[in-house]
């Protein structure tokens, strides 16, 4: 198996100052490192294609990082080109491309992956299938890029996206005038139709600030909505009468737990029953 000795399976690769950890480390004592064949029997790149829902986040807080993933994973003809070599994984490397700084860029990695040995599952991004890799390596990879795994704790969806795709990325701010007069004319939601047609990756995030000036990391609405927490579209629905509805699919890369939505529409909301119909129409099935 091949060792990377540019970036090797050590703190060193995982902060910035092996020596003052970050306070998000505190919450595990011992990091192992293991390669996929350590944690299953039969290891994979990728195992019967890629889907928004494999992306599952972990330890660190890279909810923009993972919220660029899971979008590409709505277009799988993207992510995979971010994969040059995934055959390698049975023997150790894999390698990457990412566009960064105005070029394509190859980044080669072992497949030592930081593991929690109470979890029993890579400690940082992971797939929702624990045969499958490709979120984990390719985090490493990301990682390994910018020096340490600490340096992707917090960041921009935007920075994210062009990384990925070496696409042009728009940012809206939905608190300026200007767009409040689109939400209310049913501008902007004809633009997200249209974006969301054309092919484009549509994210978003509900920004707050403590008094203090600090994003608020652990705050939700009332709706259950994360604060400074990145999401992504999967579809966007208009629903004619007699529903009459507009309607977002979106999903958290957590995947469960913090951050589901509970508002109208939730999973067993009474809104449900008041529309006949609709969630077979949708194909939808709560989970």
């Amino acid at each position: 198996m091949w060792v990377d000795e540019e970036f090797k399976a050590e703190d060193r690769s995982l902060y910035r100052d092996p020596e003052e950890k970050p306070k998000y480390a505190e919450d595990y004592q011992v990091v192992e490192w293991k390669r996929p064949g350590e944690m299953h029997d039969d290891p994979m790149m990728i195992k019967d294609g890629i889907h928004s829902g494999d992306v599952k986040q972990g330890a660190i807080g890279n909810c923009w990082l993972m919220g660029s993933f899971l979008l590409l994973g709505t277009k799988p003809q993207l992510l995979r080109n971010l994969i040059v070599e995934a055959d390698g994984i049975n023997e150790g490397f894999a390698v990457f491309q990412f566009f960064k700084n105005g070029k394509w860029q190859y980044v080669i990695i072992d497949t030592l992956l930081p593991f929690d040995p109470q979890q029993k599952q890579p400690l940082y991004g992971h797939c929702t299938d624990q045969q499958e890799f490709w979120v984990s390596l390719m985090e490493k990879a990301y990682a390994k890029l910018h020096g340490c795994y600490e340096a992707l704790h917090g960041g921009h969806l935007p920075e994210g996206m062009v990384d990925l795709t070496g696409g042009v990325s728009v940012r809206y701010d939905l608190t300026q005038p200007e767009m409040k007069a689109a939400m209310d004319s049913g501008q902007l939601w004809k633009d997200m139709k249209k974006f969301n047609q054309q092919g484009y990756l549509i994210g978003y995030s509900q920004r707050m600030k403590k008094e203090d000036g600090e994003e608020d990391e652990e705050g939700h609405d009332t709706q259950g909505i994360i604060y400074n927490h990145a999401y992504g579209m999967l579809r966007i629905e208009d629903i004619p009468p007699p529903d009459s509805l507009q309607m977002i699919y979106t999903r958290n890369p957590w995947g469960s737990g913090l951050g589901e939505w509970n508002g109208k529409f939730a999973d067993e909301d009474e809104a449900w029953d008041d529309h006949k119909g609709l969630k077979l129409r949708l194909n939808y099935e709560f989970s």
